[in-house]
């Protein structure tokens, strides 16, 4: 037993199944997890595979459908429903549960239908989608009531694909009655207004998931598990509130071993904390499974931003949930529970939650070109396949890196793992370059610590730090390396305005806060970081802030579950954004601007800041080329990038050192 976390590592056995530790891998999905027929890819089994490696007790693998009619929406889910299923089929889905449970983890597989949320256009024949009630969505959609009947077929194909899970390995099957999907849109009033005996009260609701599970147990039998998940709270208007949630649970626990306990819905996803964002709590649920969990006897799992094992063990400890289950921190590190385990948590990558799930809209035809998933913490992450296959060292280079922001230390971290004698050159006398400010704004609580993270791994594995160390010609000659990485960063971009020289870049305000605390402050540039570190000031600091956006809006570069996140808490704390402005001149106490109609605007202000990105360091990327044959330029020093790019560029260039 882990004497730090000891609730955390407190194996549980149900039904013979048993559960090495009280941390889960709750489904999602990866890259090219299926193929064209619906069968799991070397890549996807390779991912899962990693995480339960990684100790996780259960993993899940990623939503999946009961039907290819009425029940499915996207590609990314195992064909079950296939009949006859071929070999090849069979016996790939075989090796993932076989690759899963090698490693101590519980195979788990997560079963959807979508119901009232799918779209003509995903439905073969282009029928209307079903649900509880009949309506009309706001995208025009009519949505079909189901008949009993409809409801008897939909429980005995789910429990067929369940009996197909079982039979290919899968110990654990996850019921989704949770974010607006059909099981939870019986149980929400928002979508049941039925007059039947499945509709009006609770009990009545609750038949058609009760249906479902009897149907179930009654082909599968009791040694397949049923965990299943609920939205404890829609939150929003109209919907199931956390009393709803309760009684629900205190019926359905009777039909299932597990109760999972989630919330919102996926239709809304922010909002309702769906996918939590960077500026919810951790644990942002936790609240709902507390409640639950005082009104049931079966164990109760809680999932919602959980990044650190400290969160867990706290959550388990104090008697609010019995299990925890991790969603993008497998991204972000699928080692998460061993390095708990042996005792290097502080080399733990922690998950930003930073946008990189945004969900699909239900038309196929209003679907952006999709994107690979790509983690800003773990370049390697939905690629272990690929990376575990790169060409091995042939011998033991001397690599010097310069520059100690993340994408330096990623590349510095990464050719130490992989064997070579490696030497990190800072200026300063800190690593982390631009991110310093991370220790002060709350909200980047998380990127602190993948910061920090990336130092403690840096010592680990017994780099050369060498702080306060600037790289010159000479220096880098007389070391003489085999490679250098030259991961310099990049310089704040100063606009070409009259009277610049009365503002000051954005990041001076994080050492200045007497000069913001409830001040009047007016930020030129409304990008990701000018709108962030606005609303930290705003929020923590009381500042009056002002935003001054040359573009049609603010936030256009961000990605849509960023957006959605901090625009509302923007709004909150009375932010004023002023978009389709041209800056004519900075004053010592105002900004003269021509707003989107042309007219002249002065706004005052105690303190200018600006925020309009930044440039590479070319200058001294040319001083320092040419010192060594094998020079390799990342991060901002080649162009301006984002963290995720940084740690991306750093991470191949040490990869590529043979």
């Amino acid at each position: 037993m882990n004497s730090k976390y000891p609730h955390m590592f407190q194996p549980l056995t149900i039904k013979g199944v048993t559960f090495k530790n009280r941390v889960f891998a709750s489904p999602i999905t990866t890259n090219r997890v299926v193929t064209e027929q619906g069968y799991p890819t070397p890549e996807a089994i390779d991912v899962y595979e990693t995480k339960a490696r990684g100790g996780f007790a259960e993993v899940t693998i990623t939503e999946s459908f009961i039907d290819h009619e009425y029940s499915w929406r996207h590609e990314h889910g195992l064909n079950l429903w296939e009949n006859p299923m071929s070999t090849i089929h069979m016996e790939a889905i075989m090796i993932l549960t076989e690759a899963i449970k090698a490693h101590g983890a519980v195979a788990t597989i997560q079963l959807n239908h979508v119901g009232a949320m799918n779209h003509p256009d995903t439905i073969p024949g282009h029928k209307n989608p079903i649900g509880p009630s009949a309506f009309v969505r706001e995208d025009g959609v009519q949505v079909e009531e189901m008949t009993v009947e409809m409801m008897e077929k939909t429980a005995a194909q789910w429990a067929e694909v369940a009996w197909v899970c079982k039979s290919l390995g899968f110990q654990v099957i996850n019921l989704h009655g949770g974010h607006g999907w059909l099981l939870n849109q019986f149980i929400s009033p928002k979508f049941n207004h039925r007059t039947d005996e499945f509709g009006g009260s609770m009990e009545n609701r609750a038949k058609f998931p009760i249906m479902v599970c009897k149907k179930i147990r009654e082909v599968c039998g009791n040694d397949l598990l049923i965990e299943y998940r609920l939205s404890g709270s829609e939150r929003m208007e109209g919907g199931m509130t956390l009393e709803d949630g309760i009684e629900f649970a205190k019926i359905i626990q009777h039909h299932v071993d597990l109760i999972h306990v989630t919330s919102g819905s996926y239709q809304d996803h922010v909002n309702t904390k769906a996918f939590s964002s960077m500026f919810d709590p951790h644990g942002c649920n936790l609240d709902l499974a507390e409640a639950i969990k005082k009104h049931v006897d079966v164990p109760v799992i809680s999932v919602g931003g959980f990044n650190s094992p400290e969160q867990i063990e706290k959550a388990i400890a104090s008697g609010k949930c019995d299990i925890v289950a991790m969603g993008r921190q497998q991204f972000a590190d699928p080692d998460f529970v061993n390095k708990t385990r042996d005792g290097i948590e502080d080399q733990i990558a922690p998950c930003l939650r930073c946008s990189c799930f945004n969900p699909l809209s239900s038309d196929p035809d209003a679907r952006p070109i999709p994107a690979l998933w790509h983690c800003t913490v773990n370049p390697r992450g939905q690629r272990e396949l690929r990376w575990r296959n790169a060409p091995q060292p042939k011998g033991r280079r001397h690599v010097v890196v310069v520059g100690g922001g993340v994408g330096g230390m990623y590349a510095a971290v990464t050719a130490a793992e992989r064997g070579h004698q490696v030497t990190l050159l800072e200026k300063s006398n800190n690593l982390g370059g631009v991110l310093w400010f991370t220790d002060i704004d709350n909200d980047k609580e998380s990127l602190k610590r993948f910061k920090d993270s990336m130092v403690a791994r840096c010592k680990y594995h017994n780099v050369d730090i060498r702080l306060n160390t600037e790289a010159t010609r000479e220096l880098l000659a007389e070391m003489q390396p085999d490679y250098v990485i030259c991961a310099v960063g990049g310089r704040a971009y100063v606009p070409d305005i009259k009277g610049i020289e009365h503002a000051k870049h954005a990041l001076y305000a994080y050492t200045h806060p007497d000069e913001v605390r409830n001040k009047r402050v007016v930020i030129i540039g409304g990008g990701d970081i000018g709108c962030e570190s606005g609303y930290f000031f705003a929020a923590e600091w009381g500042a009056h802030v002002s935003i001054l956006e040359r573009r049609k809006d603010v936030m256009l570069d961000a990605l849509p579950s960023q957006r959605t996140a901090l625009m509302p808490r923007m709004a909150k704390v009375g932010m004023n954004l002023l978009c389709s402005v041209q800056i004519q001149e900075i004053t010592e106490d105002s900004v003269i601007y021509l707003n989107k109609e042309g007219k002249q605007q002065q706004i005052a202000a105690d303190l200018v800041l600006h925020c309009c990105g930044s440039r590479s360091n070319k200058d001294l990327v040319k001083r320092l080329e040419g010192v060594c044959p094998r020079f390799i330029v990342v991060g901002d020093a080649r162009q301006a990038r984002t963290v995720k790019e940084a740690t991306y560029e750093g991470f191949c260039a040490a990869m590529d050192i043979l």
